[in-house]
């Protein structure tokens, strides 16, 4: 029960500033916002699934809270879908392409980069 509760602790928070990021930053044309926070929720999953389970204290409350929780509230791929058919359903191919292929290999590379950043601050 204690695992449900830091899930969803952690879902909300990470919710919240997904929410915020969409306040902030302007998706008129393009879904930056969007982008945004998955590339941002990706480089984080890296640094913190690499810091928690390369420490020998490993806790799994934390990678509850923090990997599951707050990244996976954080990171969004039904909103990632919805920009791509709002993109198509206005003929804007171009960008549809340029944000598929943004966040599929963004995200890939976000991911390396954060497990790649805290092997090197560890080390």
């Amino acid at each position: 029960m204690k695992e449900v509760l830091l899930v969803f602790l952690g879902g909300g928070l990470g919710s919240s500033f997904r929410w915020l990021i969409n306040k902030i930053i302007p998706s008129d044309t393009f879904p930056y916002s969007t982008i945004s926070v998955n590339l941002i929720g990706c480089l984080l999953i890296g640094i913190l699934a690499g810091y928690l389970l390369s420490n020998s204290h490993f806790k799994s409350d934390m990678y509850s809270l923090l990997v599951i929780g707050f990244c996976g509230g954080l990171t969004t791929f039904s909103a990632f879908a919805l920009d791509n058919y709002n993109l198509i359903k206005s003929n804007d191919f171009l960008n549809t392409i340029l944000y598929i292929t943004l966040s599929v290999t963004g995200c890939i590379i976000m991911v390396y980069a954060g497990f790649y950043i805290i092997q090197k601050i560890l080390n």
